[in-house]
């Protein structure tokens, strides 16, 4: 039996429950016996578990439709890291619950960009980023709703009466994700703002970060604790991008578009477009440097990549730079021990 005989008194009892902390225990072995008891009597079980699940899918309408209406903030980044840093300084600034954090699981400085803005330009890029990225498949798929093509759709979906702020940084992947985003959004007639940090978050040098980079390059290097200081001290002070902007950020996307190049960089203030090897001298340099400096035969590739995205002073592709590693191996520039496709359990040397 499920009740006693006793006539309950349910107030009481459900203050009870809920002052023990034990309603869900209580609940799920309701629902459980109910469960247990449906095949032999339907007609009083499946009315229970019909009710239990109409009222479960109402009170999560409800959730969600409070949700809604309390998140009135918008803030989209270009890395996942970036996006957990920034729910991070938003719970320290005390407006987490009214904010909605939105970020792309993507590299805009690598890879085709050919007609992005469609399916077909989507599935150029893809084929050849899988065709060449270790593991690009698993993260692509495990991060679906941060997918150019789903965060297309989300953006369309974000109502006017929230405000929508876009963080970068002066590099090429969150400047060519800036310009991509600003012409999702052209349609949009309420402001937009953007923050760069490079230009506008300056770090004391008394900051353990300060001699990393007095300015940071990109988002994915700003701590928690930097963007909860900034959005303190300048929360209304964010810069809109005025229309005249927005549609100069559109053209400029536009002809990111028709480019066919798989590499870029930013430079003086500019996106730049350059050949897919032309980190390969480089990368080259920096092997024979450290095999001369530390005497090794072999350099360890996750050393190299390491010291590749610290020394360089653009942020790159570790995801990349491995790619032209093994492409460098592939047509006899390197020779390696070990097992390529694992980061730090392979070695190269220039070879000889």
């Amino acid at each position: 039996m499920l009740l006693s005989h006793n006539e309950p008194n349910f107030d009481e009892d459900y203050d009870e429950v809920i002052k023990g902390r034990r309603l869900r225990g209580f609940v799920r072995s309701v629902l459980e016996q109910v469960a247990a008891l449906s095949d032999k009597n339907p007609e009083w079980a499946n009315p229970i578990l019909e009710q239990w699940a109409n009222d479960v899918e109402t009170s999560r309408n409800e959730r969600l439709e409070h949700e809604r209406t309390r998140e009135r903030h918008v803030h989209l980044l270009f890395s996942q890291s970036a996006a957990g840093s920034m729910k991070g300084g938003l719970s320290g600034a005390g407006l987490r619950l009214e904010s909605i954090v939105l970020s792309f699981n993507d590299q805009f400085s690598i890879g085709p960009l050919w007609r992005l803005e469609t399916l077909e330009g989507q599935e150029n890029r893809h084929g050849w980023l899988a065709e060449r990225m270790m593991h690009y498949e698993f993260f692509h798929y495990a991060n679906w709703e941060h997918r150019i093509e789903q965060m297309m759709v989300t953006l369309s979906e974000i109502p006017d009466e929230k405000s929508i702020t876009i963080w970068c940084g002066s590099n090429a992947d969150e400047q060519v994700g800036l310009r991509f985003v600003l012409y999702l959004l052209r349609k949009r007639a309420t402001p937009i703002r953007v923050i760069n940090v490079t230009d506008t978050l300056e770090r004391e040098p008394d900051d353990h970060l300060y001699n990393e980079s007095p300015f940071p390059l990109s988002m994915g290097v700003v701590h928690s604790k930097e963007i909860e200081r900034f959005i303190k001290r300048s929360e209304d002070e964010l810069y809109v991008v005025c229309m005249e902007d927005r549609r100069r950020y559109e053209r400029e996307w536009l002809e990111l578009s028709e480019q066919d190049s798989v590499l870029r960089l930013w430079d003086n203030d500019r996106i730049v477009h350059v050949p897919e090897d032309y980190l390969d001298q480089a990368l080259l340099d920096m092997i024979s440097k450290i095999q001369l400096a530390d005497n090794l035969g072999f350099v360890n590739t996750g050393k190299i990549i390491g010291q590749a995205l610290t020394q360089w002073s653009q942020p790159r592709s570790d995801t990349f730079l491995e790619y032209r590693i093994q492409y460098l191996i592939a047509h006899g520039k390197l020779d390696f021990q070990g097992m390529p496709g694992m980061m730090n359990r392979y070695a190269v040397r220039i070879k000889e």
